[in-house]
């Protein structure tokens, strides 16, 4: 049999607006059927020369982003010269010298239920490379079919009909190897391969964001242990200056205004005590979720000093570097070449595909023959079998379709992700610039107020001046004190905002780079 094709294969349609019967009968009528004698390989060349299944125009594809540039944004301060030009470290917590943050930090990295997760996707993905790696090697197995078979006498079996036969088929080498000849089987290693490393990306970015997570939950802690106690300064003042207000009513030094305001400040003090006492446990009980632990746990957490550099280290070459520092900018790009080879494999789904099947073994109708002498019962074969998509009705246009667009969103995706990227370091930049200039002026606002408070302390003393002006002056400068502290614990969450937008010590491994 052979097959005669007609003079121009372009009448076979692309996408048209017919309906997918006229297609069939449009593809279909490529061929007739003829039965000269002609030998199988001019048949399968044929064959393979003329497989109906065109492929479509390719179209316009999306275009990754180029890196944006940040010159102006990165433009250094006037001092930038005592910066450390260095990235993050993958143990940046390590800078800001807290023991107690380290060891809340090497717990949940190690017990975090949501980290155990992101592990698990990625050994996933690792064992789904490891499977498609499989499919470029050869198939090699076994196999044996013992039966019992009556055929019907009524069909055509020759000499086998109206008898029943106990045989068996014994095959201890089956061989089947596909033909890669369109890059189909490489094309899914590598998509295989793509998602594993987008999956391990995935997981630096959950680690990223649990360490940075916790790192701003334990200074905010650390501030709000600090307000606790500068508060219950506070409302000592406010019990000692409504005990004078009630002194000076109860001799009719003063009216009863004074007092009830007094009266009111204490309130106040009061319940700014009791509200920094609850976000301090509600912090507690969150660090204590994050580190995989229960509440009572959280009550453990101890507060010690944090210090950090004046100046934070910037890395050089910040905007090129960032592709290769962000986690989440290195998965989105990963998913990017997956879908690369996805849309390679739905392409190759349009050319014949070619399996190499062989088999030696022993076969008999009887079983009682099957090792008879002389290796009667001996058989084998080996050939290649031939798959030609000739009519599939549109699956494999739509199947590509599918598959461009999946493409066009993930590239889509990376660009919106590294946009996000570069705000985020910008943003963060701003912010941590705006907290040193807070925290200096801060500075100098406390050092006015301890001078205040000490020209008031000095006139009480020398009688010039009542208790209430002392008592006032002290709380200027808690309340100065409370502010500083605030901010500092502000300083010190912007140098982490800014560890995250730099990737936190992420790096992708040298030879990772996506085509």
């Amino acid at each position: 049999m052979s097959i005669v094709t007609s003079q121009n294969p372009k009448q076979c349609p692309r996408k048209t607006q017919k309906t997918r019967s006229n297609k069939a009968f449009s593809c279909l009528s490529r061929f007739s059927w003829t039965v000269p004698n002609i030998s199988p390989l001019v048949i399968a060349t044929a064959l393979l020369m003329n497989g109906c299944a065109l492929l479509p125009e390719d179209g316009v594809r999306a275009k990754v982003m180029a890196m944006p540039d940040m010159q102006q944004t990165l433009k250094p301060d006037q001092d930038a010269e005592k910066w450390v030009q260095a990235w993050p470290g993958a143990q940046w917590w390590q800078s800001f010298h807290n023991t107690e943050l380290a060891r809340l930090l090497n717990l949940a990295l190690q017990g975090s239920p949501t980290l155990k997760a992101a592990n698990a996707r990625v050994s996933q993905a690792e064992a789904m490379a490891d499977y498609r790696a499989a499919d470029l090697l050869p198939g090699v197995e076994a196999r044996a079919d013992f039966h019992t078979r009556h055929f019907s006498g009524k069909d055509f079996y020759g000499p086998a009909g109206d008898h029943t036969f106990t045989g068996a088929y014994v095959d201890p080498f089956l061989f089947r190897y596909h033909l890669d000849l369109w890059g189909k089987d490489r094309a899914a290693l590598e998509a295989a391969l793509g998602k594993a490393r987008a999956q391990a990306a995935e997981l630096a970015v959950v680690r990223l964001m649990l360490s940075t997570s916790i790192a701003r939950g334990y200074f905010r802690l650390c501030s709000v242990e600090e307000e606790i106690q500068l508060s219950a300064a506070l409302t000592a003042n406010a019990e000692k200056q409504l005990r004078l207000a009630k002194q000076r009513w109860d001799s009719g030094l003063d009216s009863q205004d004074g007092f009830y305001a007094k009266e009111q400040k204490l309130a106040v003090a009061h319940q700014r005590e009791a509200s920094l006492h609850t976000e301090a446990q509600l912090l507690r009980n969150r660090l204590a979720a994050l580190a995989g632990q229960g509440p009572d746990w959280g009550k453990s957490i101890t507060v010690t000093e944090t210090r950090y550099a004046e100046q934070f280290p910037m890395p050089k070459n910040l905007g090129l570097g960032l592709l290769a520092h962000r986690p989440d900018v290195a998965a989105a790009l990963w998913q990017v070449e997956a879908a690369a080879q996805t849309m390679k494999i739905a392409k190759t789904n349009f050319y014949p595909d070619v399996n190499l099947v062989g088999f030696t073994g022993l076969r008999s109708l009887d079983l009682k023959d099957l090792f008879a002498s002389q290796g009667a019962s001996v058989a084998y074969s080996i050939g290649p079998t031939v798959t030609l998509p000739i009519f599939e009705g549109g699956r494999l246009e739509a199947e590509l379709a599918h598959e461009q667009a999946g493409y066009d969103g993930a590239v889509a995706s990376y660009n919106n992700t590294l946009l996000a990227a570069v705000q985020q370091v910008a943003d963060a930049l701003a912010h941590w610039r705006e907290s040193r200039l807070h925290d200096q002026a801060q500075e100098r606002a406390l050092a006015a107020a301890k001078q205040q408070a000490g020209l008031a302390a000095t006139r009480y003393q020398a009688g010039i001046s009542t208790r209430d002006g002392e008592l006032d002056a002290d709380d200027n400068l808690l309340e100065q004190r409370l502010k500083l502290s605030q901010l500092a614990a502000e300083h010190l969450q912007s140098a982490v905002r800014l560890i995250e937008a730099l990737g936190g010590g992420y790096e992708r491994e040298a030879g990772d780079k996506p085509s």
